[in-house]
């Protein structure tokens, strides 16, 4: 006995909207992963423009960390204070 005759016509029926749903499916999976795909080239453009503009001062900070190291830890143990009482503050 096969399903047509077990269940009637409704099976057959039922099956094509199935099939219509899945199709749907794929295609906005599809359109979904290409924006993705664009959306990731353009943040990853922009990480290297961004670290393009910044080297230069970076190179400089270093530079500066380097040179000074005392003066390096105690800007960095001022500004770790200030904003431990900023937190606690808020």
């Amino acid at each position: 006995m096969n399903s047509h005759q077990l269940f009637g016509g409704w099976a057959d029926s039922a099956r094509q909207p199935v099939e219509d749903a899945r199709q749907a499916f794929g295609d906005v999976s599809k359109q979904a992963q290409r924006g993705f795909q664009d959306m990731s080239r353009t943040a990853r453009s922009a990480v290297d423009d961004m670290q393009d503009a910044i080297s230069p001062y970076r190179q400089s900070l270093e530079d500066a960390i380097v040179s000074n190291p005392v003066k390096a830890v105690g800007v960095s143990l001022a500004v770790g204070v200030l904003l431990g009482w900023l937190i606690k503050r808020s």
